[in-house]
């Protein structure tokens, strides 16, 4: 396989792979209404309002409000991100295709130093800005809280342990840092977050568990809850604000966001792999390494 054809397929490899991930990019499609006004947030606001307060802060409200303001940033790099990162690949992408499909039938020969050097000049583009929104997305998806607490597999939200009810992480470190209490966006793929058949059917029986251990029926607080039949204690309580736990656009989002994230793992690559060969186009342009072809007659 010649450097014309490998130029050419790795040109064609980013069109198509940014041509998807565009249809599948979170903030670019709006996949979920928590991504709604990331471009707008006015994050230089929040600093000023956390460096005037800061010293009256507790530790614990000072380590969320810094937070919140490094969250708003990284937010809006992302979604910047996620338009330049991913039009601009588009559009290189489509350079390079036409270039590396002219040269393989050995159209524009004259130009073939040329093309080499934009091959290596967007590669080399693509590659480094793909990779910085990669690194966003992902550090936001991979750390990023959601805002609605923590539950378990079955969609408990608290469990008897140790003689007492808990929740699905460590209370005591959620005093110095209350994002631990929080779902992450990683999180959003877990059966807890979404529409759950057994769940749902369970709900619907006044005699089952999900409807006797709800914490609007029970003293969950205390060390000696018991069912409301009397059976024994509940050894899960279920939130009465589940509802918005039963559909499917957590899981949606979660699905469109990682698949995003992994296309443009692979456009950095095909950037990578399209500065090198460009490099090489631009190298040997002239020579006689442009065989194994059929030109155009």
């Amino acid at each position: 396989m010649n450097n014309n054809l490998l130029f050419f397929c790795l040109a064609f490899a980013v069109l198509i792979l940014s041509a998807v991930t565009i249809c599948v990019a979170p903030l670019i499609n709006g996949v979920h209404s928590h991504f709604g006004g990331w471009e707008i947030q006015n994050c230089q606001q929040k600093k000023d309002l956390y460096e005037y307060n800061k010293k009256s802060y507790s530790d614990a409200t000072k380590k969320y409000e810094k937070r919140k303001v490094d969250e708003c940033f990284n937010q809006n790099a992302m979604h910047d991100l996620e338009y330049t990162s991913l039009i601009m690949d588009i559009v290189f992408g489509f350079i390079c295709t036409t270039l590396g499909l002219l040269h393989y039938f050995d159209v524009g020969k004259s130009i073939e130093k040329i093309s080499g050097l934009i091959g290596l000049i967007t590669g080399a583009i693509i590659a480094i800005i793909t990779c910085i929104y990669v690194g966003y997305s992902a550090s936001i998806f991979n750390n990023g809280v959601t805002g609605f607490t923590k539950l378990y597999p079955n969609k408990a939200l608290l469990k008897w342990k140790d003689g007492k009810y808990k929740h699905d992480y460590d209370e005591d470190k959620a005093n110095d840092d209350p994002d631990i209490a929080l779902a992450k966006y990683r999180e959003l793929g877990k059966k807890q977050y979404r529409y759950n058949s057994d769940y749902y059917k369970l709900s619907k029986d006044p005699t089952s568990e999900v409807n006797i251990c709800k914490d609007t029926n029970t003293n969950y607080a205390g060390l000696t809850t018991q069912l409301a039949n009397g059976s024994g204690k509940c050894e899960y309580i279920w939130s009465s604000g589940l509802s918005s736990y039963n559909g499917v656009e957590y899981k949606y989002a979660y699905d469109r966001w990682l698949t995003a994230i992994i296309l443009s793992a692979f456009i950095v690559a095909c950037g990578l792999g399209l500065a090198v060969f460009g490099f090489l186009l631009f190298k040997n342009s002239g020579s006689s390494g442009s065989s194994g072809h059929v030109p155009v007659k």
